[in-house]
């Protein structure tokens, strides 16, 4: 028989929209005729049906992800300033989240449209809770297949769990079907409690889930994967953020014990990856830094991917890939000039703000690198591009910068500057309603050749990746030093102190070891930790949510305009006519990038229930200040 109509996941936050009535995921036209037969016929049918839950991960390459339009998800924190006039982002940065009827990034007083992470969620979640079910329906299982199906089940069941907990806080426990007869109206639990429940489903994904997978399963979540999304995880658990209770959202201190496991589970990843060579993960070198972030060739993987979306951005999308990544490029990345045309894509895109430029370290006359902010560091604001952090030339183009050329071979530049060509496009277009600009852009996912002359958009092929063994040095890093309080002990059991674990990334890429006067100085050392997060995930979907856990975000935003940007002003009044752009001299200045606004409250660390949801559910407590 047909499967009847349920309610799978939650039922808060619109999700009575979402899965109700004729909404059953299995309920299809009659001429495809799946019905729970079909479904628990063997193993291949009830891993399809399971595959279907693949389709509800996050892409946060993609233009339309979380209905953001053509807007990154930096634009909602201090990564990128968005010059598309009607960002959605705007709400979201307006600070009053319920204000708004729909939903842009998850966050509005609608119910939670298709598309957005939270709804994806919910949707993964309601495949998973059915496989975790009614998994002994299917004949046959052999104990490698009912471990498979069961280990992707767990893990999919956490890791789309996750992405609930970490946007609201304490959430109901949803390890099960509900029929809609008010059995849905359960009590939030703490994050702790949440995150307590979550861990169980970890670690059967790490006891069932194989060491590898065959070349046409790559991508498919294996212990590594579970094993860093454990630590992961733990680190949030460990976060001051995560110390709030129900009732309140207030700045705390990390949790030392929970900090310490967090960093030994960090370890044990490590440790695995080095005595596992058959997985093929490792921390990839400072020459094959690029190949992280894009290729033009299969196989879509890296060896320093541990957790990815393996659907998108990849042939055999659900969507047309060149046309797919044309528009992703044009409309994230490029400048008209690059983009060609007039209209949205090719107007807006998401400039890196100078916040993020200031991250990189500089070159000090002694050889090691410092903060900009730091007297061994010799930073000159007016010549501010010299000696810095390699990574700032392979993520950040800048004023006067040679990239590309067009179709007769003569090289491009970077015009951002003022009466720049690139400069006069965005204050002439009515797309960008003259939005001010930073002066950047970003060229971490993308290469010379993918503009209007080469059109090679099409051959970019970028994956969305969750994690990376980069970052689990840097949870690593962060867990032992908030564990401990020191740069150089180690938490029992551990390999690796915090600054040994932060100085494997910093001389993978060349910038040498942390300096003995910021790593012995406990606040310095701190914003060591937190810089090196922010520039070695930069654009990869982790700044929003570090500063909100950190829960540093009302600081960061406490001016009226808090994202700057910078305005170069040629010397040579004659720069229209000099050729080699890279050549000139400019005088720099700091700017705010108006109308950039980052209203952040106490109340915006948490996502809020829209208020329909908060008065139809008797037991959902809304969270404070909203």
């Amino acid at each position: 028989m047909k499967i009847r109509n349920i309610i799978v996941g939650i039922l808060t936050l619109g999700i009575l929209n979402v899965f109700s009535g004729c909404e059953d995921f299995l309920d299809k036209s009659p001429d495809m005729g799946l019905s729970e037969d079909d479904v628990y016929k063997d193993y291949t049918s009830m891993r399809g049906f399971m595959d279907r839950a693949y389709n509800f991960l996050d892409n946060f390459h993609s233009y339309q992800n979380c209905n953001n339009g053509r807007t990154h998800i930096g634009a909602i924190s201090d990564e990128f300033a968005s010059l598309f006039n009607s960002a959605e982002s705007k709400v979201v940065n307006s600070g009053n989240w319920l204000s708004k009827d729909g939903t842009d990034f998850e966050i509005g007083n609608g119910s939670n449209g298709n598309g957005t992470s939270i709804w994806k969620a919910y949707k993964g979640l309601r495949i998973v809770n059915r496989v975790i079910r009614d998994i002994d329906l299917v004949p046959g299982l052999s104990e490698g297949q009912r471990n498979e199906l069961l280990g992707q089940s767990h893990f999919l069941r956490a890791w789309f769990y996750f992405q609930l907990i970490k946007r609201y806080g304490g959430m109901p426990i949803f390890d099960q079907l509900f029929v809609g007869d008010g059995d849905e109206d359960l009590p939030r639990k703490t994050y702790h409690e949440s995150h307590a429940w979550m861990m169980t489903d970890i670690e059967k994904a790490i006891s069932m889930l194989p060491d590898v997978w065959d070349d046409n399963n790559t991508g498919r979540p294996n212990k590594i994967a579970a094993m860093a999304f454990k630590s992961m995880s733990q680190l949030y658990d460990a976060s001051p953020l995560m110390q709030n209770d129900l009732a309140s959202v207030q700045v705390m201190e990390y949790d030392k014990e929970r900090a310490k496991l967090a960093a030994q589970s960090a370890n044990a990843v490590l440790k695995y990856i080095k005595n596992h060579p058959e997985t093929e993960n490792r921390l990839m070198s400072k020459d094959e830094y690029t190949d992280i972030f894009y290729w033009k060739v299969p196989p879509y993987t890296q060896p320093e991917y541990l957790w990815y979306n393996r659907k998108q951005n990849t042939p055999g999308a659900n969507y047309n890939a060149n046309e797919a990544f044309t528009r992703y490029v044009r409309a994230f990345w490029l400048s008209s000039e690059y983009a060609q045309g007039t209209g949205n894509d090719a107007a807006s895109y998401n400039a890196p703000t100078q916040n993020m430029v200031d991250m990189y370290e500089k070159q000090g006359d002694d050889g090691l690198y410092y903060p900009i902010s730091h007297p061994n560091a010799k930073y000159n604001d007016q010549k501010p591009y010299e000696k810095r952090d390699p990574r700032f030339y392979n993520n950040i183009l800048y004023p006067g910068n040679k990239w590309g050329a067009n179709a007769s071979g003569a090289a491009q530049y970077i015009t951002t500057y003022v009466d720049g060509n690139m400069y006069k496009t965005v204050v002439n277009n009515n797309f960008t309603n003259k939005r001010q600009q930073t002066g950047y852009l970003c060229k971490k996912f993308i290469w010379e050749g993918e503009d209007q002359w080469k059109k090679l958009y099409g051959l970019n092929r970028v994956i969305t990746v969750f994690i990376r063994v980069s970052q689990v040095y840097l949870d690593l890093a962060e867990a032992s030093f908030e564990a401990t309080g020191s740069a150089t002990a180690k938490v029992e059991g551990c390999d690796y102190s915090a600054l040994e674990a932060l100085n494997v990334i910093r001389n993978r890429i060349g910038i040498g070891n942390v300096p003995s006067v910021i790593y012995n100085d406990e606040k310095a050392f701190r914003q060591a930790i937190r810089r090196e997060r922010a520039v070695e995930l930069m654009f990869e979907d982790h700044r929003w949510w570090d500063i909100r856990r950190w829960m540093v975000a009302h600081e960061l935003f406490s001016e009226q305009y808090p994202i700057k940007g910078i305005q170069a002003t040629p010397k040579n009044a004659n720069h229209a006519n000099v050729k080699d752009k890279s050549t000139l001299e400019f005088t720099f200045k700091v700017i705010d990038v108006v109308p950039e606004e980052r209203i952040f409250e106490m109340k915006n660390y948490w996502y809020p229930f829209s208020m329909n949801d908060a008065a139809s559910l008797n037991n959902l407590v809304q969270k404070p200040g909203w």
